[in-house]
């Protein structure tokens, strides 16, 4: 059983993130685990104004953005209830980084978010990164509270 959760969030995730990280969460705590979010995004490049002078270069650039991705997994903290989480935020090749991540915290298992009905693009992604990395990968769904059509599942496996 996963004992060590790697909770993928990148900025093409849209929607409410609080199902994903309930799925996690539900999947650690079965196993006694925990779980570890991290943000991955690209190396931003220098913010540039209308008459081309830098504005923030990638440095300040990046502390930004990582401000903002730990505002966002900080709402998700209460749903994970008792779950021991961590947050990091990334930046730099979305499989590159997860590499390194997955081997730094000895992940067990790698849950992407994705919307409840993933796409192509989604499962070619999952399918990517899981020949690449050595810890398996699910897909973990974006479904809104109030959604009548709720999937009872936690994790969608990401090859069907």
């Amino acid at each position: 059983m996963a004992k060590r959760i790697l909770m993928v969030i990148t900025p093409q995730t849209t929607g409410d993130l609080r199902s994903a990280a309930r799925s996690a969460a539900v999947v650690a705590r079965e196993s006694g685990g925990h779980v570890r979010m991290v943000f991955v995004r690209p190396i931003p490049p220098a913010r540039i104004d209308g008459h081309d002078r830098v504005v923030a270069d990638p440095d300040a650039e990046m502390a930004r953005l990582t401000t903002l991705a730990e505002d966002r997994m900080a709402v998700l903290d209460p749903e994970f209830g008792d779950v021991p989480v961590e947050s990091l935020v990334r930046f730099g090749r979305l499989a590159a980084e997860l590499r390194i991540e997955a081997e730094n915290f000895g992940a067990d298992l790698i849950g992407l978010a994705a919307p409840s009905g993933p796409g192509p693009r989604h499962q070619l992604r999952a399918w990517y990164l899981g020949a690449t990395l050595s810890a398996p990968v699910v897909l973990l769904p974006l479904v809104p509270d109030d959604a009548a059509d709720r999937r009872e599942s936690v994790a969608l496996p990401a090859f069907r």
